[in-house]
């Protein structure tokens, strides 16, 4: 990642504003919505543990898994608690990201069982926001992260371990602050264009 342009000073408070978000805690991601990028079970978990709590989902992207990412806030009666941006200028994705109090890779196993192959370029821009991290523990992306240092990592389409996951650092702000702190070190010292 691009370590000057993805950081945590980055002001996402315009973005907040566009979209309503308020002072909810913000769970993010952003995408182009295919079928492995795992939006609508991210959708399902968010909708398993929003009720009761201060947060907003904030979906950056379009494609495939969209339209039923969509369908599951509607059917939990949510919308007014989630914002689907559609597609956005890619100089506009740090402040986007800026916005979010956690940034979220749900990322799906191959439906036919062989190895998942994944280097998401998001994956190493989360870090470099310094955001709480929650992320599939599946191949490189289990790799990259370490469960409880710099991400929480749950087993891939797992909802339920997906909403726990979400639930915990959406009412824990020390660890939010303390996983993304440890994140972005990690994307500076080891993940810069620079150094690959």
């Amino acid at each position: 990642a691009d370590t000057e342009r993805y950081r945590p000073d980055l002001d996402g408070s315009a973005v907040r504003a566009r979209y309503g978000l308020g002072d909810a805690v913000v769970i993010g991601f952003i995408g182009t919505f295919g079928a492995w990028h795992g939006a609508s079970v991210l959708a399902a978990a968010f909708a398993e543990m929003a009720a009761g709590l201060n947060v907003r989902l904030l979906m950056i992207g379009d494609g495939y898994d969209l339209p039923a990412a969509r369908a599951a806030i509607e059917r939990a009666g949510l919308a007014a608690k989630a914002v689907f941006t559609g597609l956005i200028p890619q100089a506009e994705g740090p402040a986007h990201l800026a916005a979010a109090d956690v940034l979220v890779s749900p990322t799906l196993a191959n439906p036919d069982g062989t190895d998942f192959f994944g280097s998401p370029t998001k994956l190493y821009e989360y870090m470099a926001m310094g955001r709480a991290i929650v992320a599939s523990d599946l191949a490189q992306l289990g790799e990259v992260l370490r469960h409880e240092h710099t991400a929480l990592l749950t087993p891939p389409g797992d909802r339920a371990a997906l909403a726990a996951a979400l639930t915990r650092v959406a009412e824990d702000g020390d660890l939010r602050r303390a996983l993304g702190r440890a994140a972005r070190a990690e994307a500076v010292t080891q993940h810069t264009w620079g150094q690959r």
